[in-house]
């Protein structure tokens, strides 16, 4: 599986500053999970493992989910407490309000195409949806008498909960999906389509034109698409001298006025790489990255890459410095993380200093969990300003971590 660009901001978790509604609300549990897809093409594959805080600052296993040898695929959240990790075999369904519940559907053949992901009708029927001859849908709970995989429905799409790319090392596929007239449409190559919005005139395109869409996120209240350039599409490109598209501006819709409006995001995509922005609530975060090419041997000069992950040849664990941040020598990333609220305009800057950094989790109330390296931190954003965090763990599993939730204390 080809992978891409990947570069995240991770979270942590403050139990200052709260009122008496927020401190029952922190009492509940930091969970995180730890993910890598196998990478550029080789048939190496890594764990997946479900983590909780530990004693200390030590990570504690809470379920193991996909093993070295079961090639986990891809992951999937609907945004509202399930999440969806998928390999060849079966779907890990990772419950919120229950943790340590083991939860693991067969499927024969997963397609791990760019026509997948989790879906959330009516608010309350989660499951994950993917493509093959037609779309299949996989129920995030069992109910009795009811197959958890079924024919799927193409419209439910519309439905898609997709919070974005990771900002860190290794990414995967994003739903890509085209333009057809002024509909934005998936899948992005086959019928039947499912319109997922109206775009503005100035974006239609004709159908024969098969204008590719990034998805780059899309919740309950939010759209965001990025239309990469004609040059970017399609193409083989050398990692050393790749397409980019720098600043990148991406197309956001409000659901709730249907109004389309365009952000500038301080990132840098090339054609090898992915689209670094998350979305949680109102709040869209990336990590900073400009298009810098350096001389030969010399790479970008991007800070904290002898704090990066390094193992050999035989760990079960991704290489992070040498397989991955190694390989983009003309991308520098300052280890700068920004996050812009679409509600209400504010901006938060929080210079890390350190490329391999991310957002993993914002909540309502302004908490935030990032990582950096091997460590995960919480702060909590006040107004336009996010102090440095509060240590939360610090393990050596810790740079696979790309995803965290809050979850029920005690309930192991």
């Amino acid at each position: 599986m080809h992978q891409r660009f990947l570069f995240i901001a991770v979270a942590a978790f403050s139990l200052l500053r709260a009122a008496p509604v927020q401190q029952a609300a922190d009492a509940r549990e930091v969970f995180f999970v730890a993910a890598t897809p196998a990478q550029f093409d080789e048939p190496k594959s890594y764990p997946a493992t479900l983590y909780a805080k530990g004693q200390g600052t030590r990570l504690r296993v809470v379920q193991s989910l996909f093993g070295q040898s079961r090639q986990f695929s891809s992951i999937a959240d609907d945004l509202h407490g399930t999440i969806y990790l998928a390999g060849p075999d079966g779907v890990y369904v990772v419950h919120e309000d229950n943790p340590s519940l083991e939860d693991f559907v067969p499927i024969t053949n997963f397609d791990n195409s760019t026509c997948w992901g989790a879906v959330m009708v009516n608010e309350v029927h989660s499951a994950l949806q993917y493509c093959s001859d037609k779309v299949y849908r996989v129920q995030g709970t069992a109910t009795a008498g009811t197959p958890r995989v079924a024919e799927g429905d193409w419209t439910a799409f519309k439905a898609l909960q997709f919070g974005g790319e990771n900002g860190g090392p290794f990414q995967m596929t994003p739903p890509l999906a085209e333009i057809a007239n002024n509909q934005l449409v998936m899948p992005d190559a086959a019928d039947p389509k499912a319109s997922l919005a109206e775009l503005p005139a100035a974006m239609a395109s004709k159908p024969e034109a098969r204008r590719l869409v990034r998805i780059v996120a899309s919740n309950d209240r939010y759209l965001a698409i990025w239309v990469p350039p004609a040059s970017m599409v399609g193409q083989t490109v050398d990692a050393g001298n790749p397409e980019h598209a720098e600043p990148l501006k991406i197309n956001v819709l409000n659901r709730a006025t249907r109004e389309w409006k365009t952000m500038e995001v301080a990132t840098t995509v090339t054609s090898i790489t992915e689209v670094p922005v998350r979305i949680f609530g109102d709040w869209i975060a990336t990590v900073e990255m400009k298009w810098k090419p350096g001389a030969p041997g010399t790479g970008s000069g991007s800070p904290g890459m002898q704090n990066e992950r390094t193992v050999p040849e035989d760990s079960p664990q991704p290489d992070i410095r040498d397989r991955y941040y190694n390989r983009f020598l003309d991308v520098y990333i300052p280890g700068r993380l920004v996050l812009k609220n679409l509600a209400d305009g504010r901006t938060v800057v929080m210079d890390i200093g350190q490329q391999d950094c991310e957002v993993l989790a914002v909540r309502s109330d302004g908490t935030m969990l990032y990582r950096v390296n091997d460590a995960v931190f919480s702060t909590v954003i006040d107004g336009e300003h996010a102090s440095v965090g509060t240590l939360l763990v610090k393990d050596s599993e810790v740079p696979d971590i790309h995803w965290a939730f809050w979850g029920p204390a005690n309930k192991h």
